[in-house]
């Protein structure tokens, strides 16, 4: 086997960890109402399982990325696989909201450390454009859970509930266990690795922070995620409760929007060699607030379903798009902190989405309002944060 064949096998490899962090999340998100049945719980408790995610999330990428610094990639990604499936099998068993709310949790946490440990053996991989290309080729199979998640969701109610889901998360886990203990090996070798200190590691986090642009990038992530995650948890009720689209169909129309994220990651790849990373940053972020000012005349003029979840797909290409060069630009010049340079980027965005949790409880759940103007603002914000403090004028050239 060539190098260039057995590194695309990594990447895809590699990209294949990130698929458990959307399915972890997309396809429950069309069995809230089944789920509060089941555990005889109402809707509005269940629906808040996102924030438990995100909890887990900003935990599991927090301690993720500073171990694999230290101890290298292998054995954490290793102990987040089984982790998740134990974590799986304990939400898919649950006999109340308690341990649900637990399994959730440990999902998100051994999910987001895979995919936070991911994306630094990247990293250890490739530097500068190179770096973004390999994000966005790692992106083709990951990305494709944006659109597979919400519909196989809706789908799954045919032939099992959100408890065989569980199961089936279990055993993609498992399949990926056994794929990662004999085919990946260790992008990190041993004089590489940093001190395990606590300190230490309090160190690299303080580097991190005071790093002006690494900071913008991070609010910057921030915005694109609460502006995400708005839609994520009231654009299922706007349907249902302004449109009537069934639960069942709900999926499917999440999974068409996906598709535009998809589009956008490899669009975002494409920009960031031709315009540079941090323009197409900016053309991301103009695309978000565009559709977040289209979705507030959805609501106020009454424009109806086809103008509601078009606009979602057109502010999922905007975030597609800013994927890879914000976590190209993030890692590009902490080559030694790869991986607690990619866990503070995206625990950044967790802990933000986790905060405005009470924030999405009080939006419109009856129209297109709030989700507008949450994403309308908060993308225009990042873009204010881009020019303020990233100074995208500044920044190197990355070859």
């Amino acid at each position: 086997m060539t190098q260039t064949k057995l590194r695309t096998g990594l990447i895809l490899l590699i990209g294949a960890l990130g698929v458990l962090q959307p399915f972890s999340l997309d396809p429950y998100l069309a069995n809230i109402s089944f789920i509060a049945k089941d555990l005889n719980v109402a809707q509005a408790l269940i629906a808040q399982n996102l924030t438990a995610l995100t909890l887990g999330i900003s935990f599991g990428t927090v301690i993720a990325g500073p171990m694999s610094d230290a101890i290298g990639r292998r054995k954490p990604i290793l102990f987040s696989l089984i982790g998740y499936i134990c974590a799986a099998l304990l939400a898919s068993s649950a006999t109340s909201v308690e341990i649900f709310f637990t399994g959730r949790i440990l999902q998100g946490f051994f999910a987001s450390a895979a995919a936070v440990i991911a994306n630094a053996m990247l990293r250890d991989m490739y530097e500068g454009l190179l770096l973004i290309k390999a994000v966005g080729r790692s992106m083709l199979l990951m990305s494709t859970s944006w659109f597979i998640g919400p519909i196989f969701g809706s789908y799954l109610q045919g032939f099992t509930d959100w408890r065989g889901l569980g199961l089936i998360l279990a055993i993609l886990g498992a399949a990926l266990l056994i794929l990662i203990f004999f085919k990946l090996p260790d992008t990190m070798t041993k004089e590489q690795r940093t001190k395990t200190t606590a300190k230490d590691v309090a160190k690299r986090f303080g580097y991190l922070i005071r790093d002006r642009v690494f900071l913008g990038l991070i609010i910057v992530q921030s915005c694109i995620s609460v502006s995400l995650f708005c839609y994520l948890s009231v654009g299922p009720f706007v349907y249902d409760n302004a449109y009537q689209i069934d639960p069942a169909q709900v999926g499917i129309f999440l999974s068409i929007n996906s598709v535009g994220a998809y589009i956008g990651s490899q669009l975002g790849t494409k920009l960031s060699s031709k315009i540079k990373p941090q323009y197409a940053l900016l053309v991301a972020l103009a695309i978000g607030s565009a559709a977040g000012l289209v979705q507030i005349l959805t609501a106020t003029m009454n424009l109806g379903f086809i103008f509601y979840t078009t606009t979602l797909a057109i502010f999922a290409i905007g975030f597609g798009t800013s994927v890879t060069p914000i976590l190209g630009l993030a890692m590009a010049s902490h080559p030694n902190e790869a991986g607690t340079a990619a866990a503070v980027l995206a625990v950044s965005g967790t802990v933000a989405t986790t905060i405005a949790g009470a924030y999405y409880a009080i939006l419109d759940h009856n129209s297109a309002l709030g989700i507008g103007f949450t994403q309308a603002g908060f993308m225009a914000l990042g873009i204010i944060i881009l020019f303020v403090v990233v100074k995208p004028k500044n920044l190197e050239v990355m070859k």
